[in-house]
């Protein structure tokens, strides 16, 4: 355990109401969009105890359970990415790079676990990558370029299982997002002396596109549209960015790291003194206007 925990006695206590955890975990995954409901697990044992855990936004108890099973048994691959997907939440959360790559550098190995249990599974590839991607944030610039190219690789892998998954479609805008954050001097240095694929086709113009792809694939996903919202501001298209922090604000958190992103759309909209009403659609939330995706360059 990390962090000091001491979690098993609690862990006892969670699994002797286990009856109970599962009625509230079926109940939790009824109310999911199909997207998201891919990512839990409708069964009985601690995986599924750690899924309502996590949607409870407790992700450090979901992980001490999960590690706790982990021990039982290494080779659980549903266990692993999960443990992957819990670390990764909680180093979001924490303040400075170092507390962050506590769980980030973890959170990578568990899904490295996964990814070389079933590799032609998406969530393993999927976790790694964004895992890889938060933990490059944080990387002197050498460490930074090889996981850049972890991250594209995932990616690609996992479009080439699904081409319409909205998180590989995240992590690519997001990786063209961030390198195209850089200055140009940077970024020549780095395709000059780093050369992998991933800097080798990054704009502005990849960036929206993958982005915009993501929010489009799972509507219902908090981060993809904060994510665009943020380079449409980044650009200085502030109409579109308020229609994606407003999606931000009227759709229903699933993982933990959805209410800090709520909370910064809200101040985003209130510094622009914006008025931000959820709007009701046939599903209950605003959507904005359809508009036709960018191309790739």
């Amino acid at each position: 355990m990390r962090g000091g925990q001491q979690a098993a006695p609690f862990v006892c206590l969670l699994l002797t109401f286990s009856p109970m955890l599962r009625i509230l975990s079926l109940l939790s995954l009824l109310a999911l969009p199909f997207a998201v409901e891919a990512q839990f697990l409708d069964s009985d044992g601690p995986v599924s105890e750690s899924d309502v855990l996590y949607m409870s936004n407790q992700p450090r108890l979901a992980l001490d359970i999960l590690e706790t099973w982990l021990e039982t048994d290494s080779m659980d691959y549903a266990a692993l990415w999960r443990a992957a997907r819990a670390a990764v939440v909680i180093g979001i959360d924490e303040e400075g790079s170092r507390k962050q790559n506590r769980w980030l550098d973890p959170a990578m190995g568990w899904a490295e676990r996964a990814v070389a249990l079933n590799p032609s599974e998406i969530d393993g590839h999927y976790w790694h990558g964004v895992a890889a991607g938060r933990r490059a944030m944080n990387a002197a610039p050498k460490y930074a370029t090889k996981l850049a190219d972890v991250v594209y690789n995932d990616a690609h892998t996992v479009l080439a299982m699904d081409s319409l998954h909205g998180g590989a479609h995240n992590m690519l805008g997001k990786l063209n997002y961030e390198i195209m954050n850089v200055s140009r001097v940077q970024r020549l240095i780095a395709r000059t002396f780093m050369g992998n694929p991933a800097l080798d086709d990054t704009s502005w113009e990849n960036a929206e596109y993958h982005l915009a792809l993501a929010a489009r694939s799972w509507p219902d996903d908090i981060l993809f549209h904060f994510d665009l919202a943020q380079l449409y501001k980044r650009r200085g298209r502030e109409e579109e960015a308020v229609v994606e922090y407003r999606l931000v604000l009227g759709l229903q958190p699933v993982h933990p790291t959805d209410y800090n992103l709520q909370q910064q759309a809200s101040a985003q909209l209130d510094e622009w003194d914006v008025p931000f009403p959820i709007l009701e659609t046939k599903r209950g939330r605003e959507k904005g206007p359809r508009v036709d995706l960018p191309k790739a360059r």
